[in-house]
């Protein structure tokens, strides 16, 4: 593996990792109780239904986004790790070395094009 992709690789996952932590921090500081968001002053009971639907699927929407985030954190994670070790350009599946097209089109992928999931 040539040392010039490898490094735009750990380029880019670096960056990743800083946004993703900062998108963390942002959605964990903007967190606040269901009935805030209706805008009743009463407890969450007094709220229409539709009220509580919509909010109840913003906030799931927002809580799946936040584990996606997270996934993705961890595969980056995984991947400096994997930098780190030597072992990056690897497949985890076959041990063949992965192609550098793929490793810069996906800079997370763990597997070579014929084990790719």
């Amino acid at each position: 593996m040539k040392q010039e992709v490898l490094e735009q690789c750990k380029s880019y996952l670096n960056e990743r990792k800083e946004q993703l932590k900062k998108d963390n921090a942002e959605s964990v500081n903007e967190s606040k109780p269901l009935d805030a968001d209706v805008g009743e002053l009463s407890t969450s009971f007094d709220n229409h239904p539709a009220d509580m639907g919509t909010e109840l699927y913003d906030r799931q929407k927002d809580i799946t986004l936040q584990a996606h985030e997270q996934e993705e954190l961890e595969e980056v994670d995984h991947a400096l790790k994997s930098i780190k070790k030597g072992t990056y350009h690897l497949c985890e599946e076959c041990g063949k070395e992965i192609s550098e097209d793929r490793l810069l089109a996906i800079p997370t992928t763990r597997y070579c094009i014929d084990h790719g999931k």
